[in-house]
């Protein structure tokens, strides 16, 4: 029997780590085949090249797309979407995939959803469903679920909102979330290796970690959240690791401040962190600062507190690991206190329940993707509402 081939995309670092374990299972597969498409920030120097990544690991790399405009202008993402559209859409033509593999909620996800929708090509859209208020990245999910054919959720509460939402319920499957498979995996390293892999001269316990990005409506607050942020964490008084944003606009402000920040001798700021080092950071973490996903969607599984500051991820899915708080310095530290003072909210975060998943993820996704029957059933869709 034919191989299906099976196009997917990446355009980010922390994209790329969740979506790693997918491509790995559809490449292990007996009737997928892979070609990885790579763009966005994966090709900028400013972010450390991190197709190299892609690369060291031995994915298929189909294309290469330069798309990334850098600039805290809210058109930059517009403009280099439609660089991105370009490129893709003769890609896609000339290869003609059985399968568009599309992830969660960024440009390349829109890019990619026209492509298949004008294209007539058969199209999985990953990490539909869920809910992120505020965000341009919400509006982006939903329409491009609209355009999947097959729709592949991280948790319930979004499989039954696409339901809800006039979806028919047969294409719709909760698969968990991929950034567990990784997590899974990784093999334990000790303090000792860990600041080795870090280059830092020790680990200290308690530590913080950082990971905080611009949210899309609020670029003009970057800058003052981030500040917030870190002042607290400076306040505390322990050792805190730092991450580089995304590239989306408020970014460069977000790492003007960073590097504020950088020559404290109990700060370690990075661009990227490998991702064996960066699973075992988090493993001995005592709170996770910032307005990742991570914390709200990969803490749980690592029963690890998240302090979410600010809007953005408010009104998402979360676990009992979750405390949001105000961009406010004080605010940041109480709530680090009462989490590592508190044994009843130490209690909470360890007996939260993990809505995500189970860490097999990659196996599901690649099971659906090579027995779901590509016919007129699925190409036509039929809205129930």
């Amino acid at each position: 029997m034919k191989k299906r081939q099976v196009m997917a995309i990446t355009a980010i670092r922390s994209e790329y780590f969740l979506q790693r374990s997918i491509f790995r299972s559809i490449m292990d597969h007996p009737d997928l085949d892979l070609g990885v498409i790579v763009t966005g920030a994966h090709l900028s120097p400013l972010h450390g090249y991190t197709w190299k990544a892609i690369e060291a690991d031995g994915l298929p790399i189909i294309e290469r797309i330069e798309s990334l405009i850098y600039s805290d202008h809210d058109a930059a993402r517009l403009k280099g979407a439609a660089l991105q559209l370009q490129v893709l859409a003769h890609v896609a033509d000339k290869m003609r995939p059985d399968w568009l593999l599309i992830p969660a909620d960024r440009e390349e996800a829109m890019t990619m959803g026209l492509c298949g929708a004008y294209l007539g090509l058969a199209m999985a859209h990953y990490a539909a469903g869920d809910r992120v208020v505020g965000n341009v990245d919400d509006m982006i999910r939903h329409a491009v679920s609209r355009l999947s054919h097959l729709l592949l959720t991280t948790h319930e509460d979004a499989r039954q909102r696409l339901i809800r939402g006039g979806e028919e319920e047969w294409r719709v499957h909760n698969v968990g979330h991929a950034g567990l498979d990784r997590i899974r995996v990784a093999r334990e390293l000790s303090d000792n290796e860990l600041a080795r892999a870090l280059q830092v001269p020790a680990i200290r316990r308690p530590y913080l970690v950082i990971v905080q990005h611009p949210l899309s409506s609020e670029i003009n607050n970057a800058a003052a959240e981030m500040r917030e942020t870190l002042a607290a964490a400076a306040e505390t008084g322990f050792q805190t690791f730092v991450s580089y944003p995304n590239s989306d606009p408020g970014g460069q402000q977000i790492i003007q401040v960073i590097n504020e920040y950088r020559s404290r001798p109990d700060f370690h700021v990075f661009q990227n962190i490998d991702d064996l080092a960066f699973v075992n950071l988090l493993r001995n973490a005592s709170v996770l600062a910032g307005n990742s996903s991570l914390g709200l969607l990969e803490a749980p599984y690592l029963r690890l507190p998240a302090i979410n500051v600010g809007n953005r991820q408010t009104q998402r899915h979360h676990a009992e690991n979750v405390f949001f708080v105000p961009a406010r310095r004080d605010e940041i530290v109480r709530q680090v206190r009462t989490i590592l003072e508190n044994q009843e909210i130490q209690d909470r975060v360890r007996q939260a329940d993990n809505p995500f998943g189970d860490g097999h993820t990659g196996e599901r996704v690649a099971e659906l993707l090579a027995a779901t029957p590509i016919d007129a059933r699925l190409m036509n869709k039929n809205l129930s509402y």
